[in-house]
């Protein structure tokens, strides 16, 4: 692990993401939960976030080492499943079993704190919800993203009262068995559904 690899992938992502680093308020860190990667790994964000700002401790760090344990290879795409529920359900996940920071993070002085408990994920007004994952290997194997929440689905409003649905099977009785299940679903519908609105199945 080395502090400038760390720094110029991360601050290469907030470039490429055309973001503010200071518009970042959650960073699912690699967390090698070791002395010597850990520090490295919050120096190197540091650095990445002090090119913006210099604003402390708004930004929440945390890991899912801290619930399953190292996966190896499978690390990084965790965080970034992770990252992406808690952005959809507008939550900062706990750091689990965290009591008290290593000392040499410096956390007092970076952009960052460990967010020990869930909670509902706030940002300032009309700045989405936007995360960094991070994933880092030997040899250079670097990697950062940034990940912002969805915006929100509007309906698409009232519609006619009629609505064409078309149906399409190999022989009769697979259209038969189309039909069927096309009905069912519709008498399952809630009586005000709007059929044209996809965004309500």
């Amino acid at each position: 692990p080395g502090v400038e690899g760390q720094s110029e992938v991360i601050a290469m992502a907030h470039a490429l993401a055309g973001v503010n680093p200071e518009t970042i308020t959650y960073v699912e860190a690699h967390g090698t939960a070791t002395p010597l990667g850990d520090p490295i790994e919050v120096a190197g964000l540091t650095k990445a976030f002090r090119a913006a700002t210099d604003a402390k401790q708004f930004c929440a760090l945390g890991s899912v080492k801290s619930n399953i344990g190292h996966l190896d290879a499978a690390a990084g795409v965790t965080g970034l499943i992770k990252t992406a529920l808690a952005l959809h359900h507008k939550t900062l996940p706990a750091s689990l079993h965290f009591k008290t920071p290593n000392p040499k993070l410096e956390l007092e002085s970076s952009p960052f704190y460990v967010n020990a408990e869930r909670r509902e994920w706030k940002t300032k007004a009309l700045v989405p919800r936007r995360a960094g994952v991070s994933s880092f290997g030997t040899g250079g194997t670097n990697a950062h993203v940034v990940l912002e929440e969805a915006p929100e689905l509007r309906g698409s409003g009232s519609s006619r009262p009629w609505q064409l649905l078309m149906l399409s099977a190999k022989t009769p009785d697979a259209l038969d068995r189309a039909t069927a299940g096309l009905s069912q679903y519709l008498k399952n519908l809630e009586t005000n559904a709007n059929g044209a609105d996809s965004s309500r199945e």
